[in-house]
């Protein structure tokens, strides 16, 4: 039996994850590279259409990110080899940051409870 109620229910679910996810990535509370990673499998689950253009933005900070070692994954990684990817990791979350918080101000927007 599924936790949701109604089908309503886990869309509406699905929408404070959106929203909350992106409102994270603003406020600097969650990295665009991390972000990335929560927003873009939840377009499927979403009212969005295949070719969102604000989920897709995100679908392509994960393809271009999704080798850089962040979060949990970090801690399984040799220390130098961490120290050295560091620059890399700065350059893709400053550029991440830049290209998707446009789209996050429409996520937001779209689907914020109004």
């Amino acid at each position: 039996m599924s936790q949701y109620a109604t089908r309503e229910d886990f869309a509406r679910s699905v929408r404070q994850q959106i929203v909350s996810t992106a409102r994270a990535m603003l406020d600097g509370r969650l990295s665009f590279l991390l972000g990335s990673r929560v927003l873009a499998p939840l377009r499927p689950r979403s009212e969005a259409t295949r070719y969102d253009q604000d989920f897709l933005m995100f679908v392509a900070i994960y393809s271009q990110t999704k080798a850089l070692p962040l979060d949990a994954v970090r801690e399984q990684w040799d220390q130098h080899a961490l120290a050295r990817l560091e620059p890399e990791i700065a350059e893709a979350e400053q550029w991440a940051s830049a290209v998707g918080a446009t789209a996050c101000r429409s996520l937001i927007a779209r689907f914020s409870e109004h």
